[in-house]
């Protein structure tokens, strides 16, 4: 892959990572997508220098192991949020970004000096989500419903285009369908774009507008 400027430094086509710290503010690093885009995959691949990762699936796993029926996984992501937030250390979290529950946080470590950096991987439809899950499953990965994954796509799309992407410091969109991972786009801190593949960016912007218009039809 090539082209990160945030995490990932490439040179004749060689990516090598190198650390996420590029100055003294520390860093929340989110890592979003769809079901089934490959995040955790993506963030223990290409975010090795971040120690803090919080992971929610991980978190169910290990309550489910231990038992611990009256512990949601919800309540414990926040938890570790909020600690890494008071000692100021940098820290990564994954999300579908189905919902607005990071919208508050991020804006209060953005005004508390934090960076806010966003990956967001995309797969082109529903179906490509709903085939990586199942896909996920056959090798002890854990399941979606069909009827979640078919909700949460073009809310996580619509999330992403019309709330995060504004609001982060740093983000870029990256095509996960294959390993030939390539960047859609990236907008920096002034709020400049740059689009490298403008078909897969008029794609996303079609779903994010049609689901705008599906809320806008129901209110």
């Amino acid at each position: 892959m090539r082209g990160f400027r945030i995490g990932l430094w490439s040179t004749s086509g060689t990516t090598k990572v190198v650390s996420l710290e590029t100055n003294k503010s520390p860093i929340c690093t989110i890592v979003a997508g769809p079901n089934g885009a490959g995040k955790t995959t993506f963030a223990l691949r290409y975010l090795p220098k971040v120690d803090n990762f919080i992971n929610a699936d991980e978190i169910a796993k290990q309550i489910e192991k231990s038992h611990g029926k009256d512990i949601s996984a919800a309540r414990l992501f926040f938890h570790k949020f909020e600690e890494f937030k008071a000692r100021r250390e940098s820290f990564a979290i994954e999300s579908t970004l189905s919902g607005g529950s990071h919208l508050k946080r991020i804006s209060k470590l953005l005004s508390d000096g934090w960076q806010v950096k966003l990956y967001y991987l995309w797969v082109s439809s529903v179906d490509d989500s709903i085939n990586r899950v199942a896909n996920r499953v056959k090798v002890g990965g854990h399941n979606i419903p069909n009827n979640i994954i078919k909700r949460r796509y073009p809310r996580s799309i619509y999330n992403f285009i019309f709330r995060y992407k504004p609001l982060c410091s740093y983000v870029v969109c990256i095509d996960n369908e294959d390993d030939n991972q390539t960047i859609i786009f990236e907008k920096y801190e002034s709020g400049k774009e740059l689009v490298q593949q403008k078909k897969a960016y008029d794609l996303l912007k079609r779903v994010a507008k049609d689901e705008k218009a599906r809320r806008e039809y129901s209110e």
